[in-house]
């Protein structure tokens, strides 16, 4: 693990979008990770959180090497890709 990466333990719910928000600081920045979860019919946030406490690892994982390899959208956001986890 990247000591300069850390993801502090902050979820949103974005339901207009249906976009699950997590939260990395990176070298002191606060980077806001997300995850499109339209497709998974979250019905409310406690649903969302459940969903990503469920694989919260898998997630940060990859947001990480997405930081590492500096994959920002125009906003400043690493978008992670929804995936299937086994």
């Amino acid at each position: 693990m990247n000591q300069a990466i850390q993801f502090i333990d902050r979820l949103e719910f974005r339901e207009p979008d249906h976009k699950l928000v997590f939260f990395a600081q990176v070298n002191g920045m606060l980077v806001e990770c997300i995850i499109a979860v339209s497709t998974l019919k979250l019905t409310d946030e406690s649903h969302a959180t459940e969903y990503f406490e469920k694989y919260r690892f898998e997630y940060e994982e990859r947001a990480e090497q997405l930081i590492e390899e500096e994959s920002y959208n125009s906003a400043g956001q690493i978008e992670v890709d929804l995936v299937s986890f086994s």
